[in-house]
């Protein structure tokens, strides 16, 4: 198994270097890893070119550019039209691999005919200082609504998105969730993968733009031929649940669930 790795930045020079070391410091070296940089105004591209010969040394293929672009669905795009691996995984600036996630994900590939293989990761809850486990859930039908996977720990087989497409560059909060939908509504096998392969810290795009998910939301769900009064509806409980959710976070019984480390 080839894995190609994809990070796109922006102005991300206080955090890109352990994401580029998680990747790195593989147990099993990846295959290629490719940083898809909007054009940042600081250090960031500086970073990145000075891990070149580290790559190098360890034989792996290191591909990195920097111009403007059109949102993170386009820089998403370009990483995957770059990247020439069997199998493909997504980490933003700031989110890291597990050391073993390589070595993990081969055992699977190796065994399934999945095109997309999804796993757990390590959240970190910046705002509350503390950090648990979380596990996506299998109800792959409910993607329409929800992102019920976890976008850094899912892995597209290269040939998927050869055949059914990329990112749509319209979206720009909830392309993942549309992507993963399209997949499952063309038959792609999906496979859970019952290990920790990322480490994911929140407040990025998404958890700062909660109201503008939920409306992109909407969108995707009347393109796939929803009822609008249905979709309004739901987004009008999701905005509710979202609400309730923030509020029992500081909760003794959440953390308890949520089986939450302080850090």
């Amino acid at each position: 198994m080839k894995l190609s790795i994809i990070t796109v930045s922006f102005n991300a020079e206080n955090c890109i270097k352990k994401t580029i070391k998680s990747v790195l410091n593989q147990i099993e070296p990846v295959y290629e890893y490719i940083i898809i940089d909007g054009a940042s105004t600081d250090k960031t591209y500086n970073i990145i070119c000075s891990y070149g010969e580290a790559f190098k040394n360890k034989g792996i293929k290191y591909i990195h550019c920097s111009e403007p672009d059109k949102g993170i669905s386009d820089a998403f795009n370009k990483g995957i039209k770059k990247a020439t691996g069997d199998l493909v995984g997504i980490i933003n600036a700031d989110d890291e691999l597990m050391p073993e996630t390589g070595m993990i994900l081969r055992k699977y590939f190796e065994k399934s005919k999945a095109g997309v293989f999804y796993g757990n990761c390590l959240w970190i809850d910046t705002k509350r200082r503390t950090r648990y486990i979380s596990r996506p859930k299998h109800n792959l039908k409910k993607l329409l609504y929800n992102m019920v996977l976890i976008h850094p720990s899912t892995f597209v087989r290269k040939n998927v998105y050869d055949k059914y497409g990329v990112f749509r560059t319209c979206y720009k909060y909830s392309m993942d969730k549309e992507l993963l939908y399209r997949f499952y509504l063309n038959g792609v096998k999906f496979q859970y993968v019952d290990a920790v392969l990322t480490k994911y810290k929140s407040g990025g795009v998404s958890d700062q733009n909660k109201l503008n998910v939920y409306k992109e939301g909407s969108q995707i769900a009347i393109s796939y031929g929803e009822p609008v009064i249905k979709v309004k509806l739901i987004e009008y409980l999701k905005r509710i649940r979202g609400n309730v959710v923030c509020i029992l976070k500081d909760t003794l019984i959440y953390k308890v669930i949520k089986r939450t480390e302080k850090i």
